[in-house]
């Protein structure tokens, strides 16, 4: 297993994560469209790739970031393309010989169809096309053979924030994308073939909060996707070093994992790499060893793995709560805890008691 950085970790780098696997399955069996919440960097993203790659019986994967889209039209322009990009619908489901035989609307979008060596579909992107109308049309009249479509969207809060920021702040337009969203996972002709799961960096719930939205997507439950367990930490540990020809004792690993303290794979993954950028194989990974891999971790050379945590608290606070966030943070840093009325006191001279509730529960 390599050790895999800030990158979605796939195939046989993918660390399995069979309890949160099942979650998902067992939500997605009961007909539901789902959200996984987890903060950033906990493997959300490798997941769904993990789901895509080896599908369960009777469902079809579809990964798609669509984190860049910033219009209505942008997203579901983004989600066509990608749906007709893949190979597992192309081929497993022989859309071509569909296409060709059937008087499907989506046959007049089409620009051409390419049939040499791979099947290839290119969408014909006029600005007068209703993307959203037509991706209804395409998703309610292929034949998936019995199987069940799962529409994996990443960073969707992202297009809910893009939105109010090119809108200067106004909310009506997001609002509105939410409104679509919920219709199109509700039409009657798809609920039968088609399903979603949503996540993001940022918390959908606290997004919608924010939009003061949240009836919009109380159709779609949480599916949490938590830390790893010790014994699964020192398992990653172990098989990532053995990669590379290190070797770690029992004391040493326990030291590891509590100078870690949160078991998210993305943490252990920069110690190692501090750790093999530091020493040879044949050295002794010590506890002085662990810690200066610690030290590093801290330096500017790596800020680019955590700045982004500071973008997103911007992103996703208006002023006045984040002005709260950098208060709160800094106080806890500081002292290690902080007692429920310490919390609220250090708010409430700028936001409401609510919105101390809302914001302690999205940190």
């Amino acid at each position: 297993m390599k050790n895999i950085v800030g990158q979605i970790a796939s195939k046989e780098d993918f660390y399995p994560r069979p309890q949160e696997i099942r979650r998902i399955i067992r939500n997605l069996n009961a007909g539901a469209n789902i959200q996984l919440t987890a903060p950033r960097r906990v493997g959300k993203s490798s997941i769904l790739i993990h789901l895509q790659d080896y599908p369960p019986e009777g469902f079809l994967f579809v990964y798609i970031d669509v984190e860049s889209a910033r219009t209505k039209q942008d997203y579901y322009r983004k989600i066509y393309k990608e749906i007709l990009r893949t190979e597992a619908i192309i081929e497993k489901k022989n859309l071509i010989a569909q296409l060709k035989e059937g008087t499907h609307q989506l046959l007049k979008k089409l620009k051409n169809v390419k049939i040499a060596g791979i099947a290839e579909i290119v969408l014909n992107e006029e600005e007068d096309v209703d993307y959203e109308e037509e991706l209804l049309n395409f998703l309610g009249g292929i034949d998936l053979r019995g199987e069940k479509l799962v529409i994996m969207v990443d960073e969707f809060p992202e297009v809910l924030l893009n939105m109010v920021e090119d809108a200067k702040g106004e909310q009506t337009d997001a609002r509105s994308f939410l409104q679509s969203n919920r219709a199109f996972r509700n039409q009657g002709t798809l609920r039968e073939r088609v399903q979603f799961i949503y996540t993001g960096s940022n918390s959908l719930n606290v997004t919608a909060a924010n939009l003061n939205s949240t009836e919009l997507i109380n159709d779609i439950p949480a599916t949490p996707v938590n830390p790893l367990k010790p014994e699964e930490a020192k398992d990653l540990i172990t098989q990532i070093l053995l990669e590379y020809g290190y070797h770690i004792k029992e004391g040493e690993m326990n030291y590891l994992i509590n100078r870690v303290e949160w078991f998210i794979p993305f943490y252990f993954q920069l110690v190692i790499q501090e750790i093999i950028n530091y020493i040879d194989p044949e050295d002794e990974v010590s506890k002085e060893v662990i810690d200066y891999a610690m030290t590093k971790i801290a330096d500017q050379q790596n800020d680019h793995h955590f700045e982004h945590y500071v973008k997103r608290l911007k992103r996703v606070f208006p002023e006045s709560q984040l002005k709260f966030v950098k208060t709160f943070l800094n106080a806890l840093a500081k002292s290690g805890q902080l007692s429920r009325d310490e919390v609220f006191n250090l708010g409430n001279t700028v936001i409401a008691e609510e919105e101390i509730k809302r914001v302690l529960n999205s940190l």
